[in-house]
């Protein structure tokens, strides 16, 4: 592969159609998106390097950096059984009983002392609501378009079209085209999970960046539930509207704008949105959107 044609655009595109955006996605939007991702994969190596001895960068120096995050290393825990279920289901084991865990696996439960990152069964708020925007928008497709729409919700920086090591070296051509960096196996598994996750929240915050610039009137007019409050005494009907769900989307809305975008990354880099520095300089690590 020639480092210099290497390219996600193609993925990056379905991802953030699976995750919301319009079946068009904006090409410059999506350019954007996919330096961004690529900035962040570079910064989350040159972390997780901090952790690591000999310049060799394993998949536990970049679990490491999202122990301080419950909720998103018990989705990454979700991720990992999901996909050893998987692996054991294709192979035609019928015993799982005594199936050896994944090494990711282990080392997160040697880390979690009180149990808390292990703990899948409390509710992920995030995830229902990229559940529920995926499921309003496959209720108002028809089944061509949402062949199409179930597609991109598969899509991610593992292609089902190349095999594992080929996968693995396109991601270490984009990330180090300079071979820099000792990767293990299990490194590129986690990277690619970090790119996934990266494109999710960022069209998360697009939603929430756009929600802002259309507010008007009452700034909690969009909350779910007002219906059974205010609503239900002014006369209005829960489904009128384009979005009657609360689901943040629907059917044929304009693609995510590239000013949109980069709102997302100034709340994420800005101290305003929520990062308390106490006046001293904000840690390169506090603007990893993954962990």
């Amino acid at each position: 592969m020639d480092s210099q044609k290497i390219s996600y655009y193609n993925e990056i595109s379905l991802m953030m159609f699976g995750f919301g955006d319009s079946h068009t996605p904006n090409p410059e939007t999506v350019r954007l998106v996919e330096s961004i991702v690529l900035s962040q994969l570079r910064l989350i190596v040159q972390e997780g390097l901090k952790h690591s001895e000999n310049n060799t960068l394993k998949g536990e120096h970049l679990v490491f950096l999202m122990r301080k995050n419950k909720v998103k290393m018990r989705r990454f825990v979700k991720y990992l059984q999901h996909k050893d279920m998987k692996k054991h289901l294709d192979s035609d084991v019928v015993d799982l009983t005594d199936k050896p865990k994944p090494p990711l696996l282990t080392f997160i439960e040697k880390m979690d002392e009180f149990g808390e990152l292990m703990d899948t069964n409390e509710f992920d708020e995030v995830k229902h609501q990229r559940q529920l925007r995926a499921d309003r928008i496959s209720l108002a497709l028809d089944e061509q378009k949402y062949i199409k729409f179930a597609k991109a919700r598969c899509a991610s920086f593992n292609s089902k079209e190349m095999s594992q090591t080929r996968n693995f070296e396109k991601l270490r051509q984009w990330i180090d085209p300079k071979k820099e960096v000792n990767f293990t196996t299990n490194s590129f598994d986690v990277l690619a999970y970090y790119a996934y996750e990266t494109v999710a929240q960022i069209a998360d915050f697009a939603f929430l960046a756009r929600l802002d610039n259309r507010r008007t009137g009452d700034p909690l007019g969009d909350l779910s539930g007002l219906y059974y409050t205010g609503s239900m005494f002014n006369g209005e009907h829960r489904f009128t509207g384009l979005n009657p769900d609360y689901s943040r989307v629907y059917n044929g809305q304009p693609p995510f704008s590239v000013n949109e975008i980069k709102e997302v990354m100034r709340r994420i880099f800005s101290p305003q949105a929520g990062k308390l520095c106490l006046g001293r300089k904000n840690t390169e690590s506090i603007c990893i959107i993954a962990v």
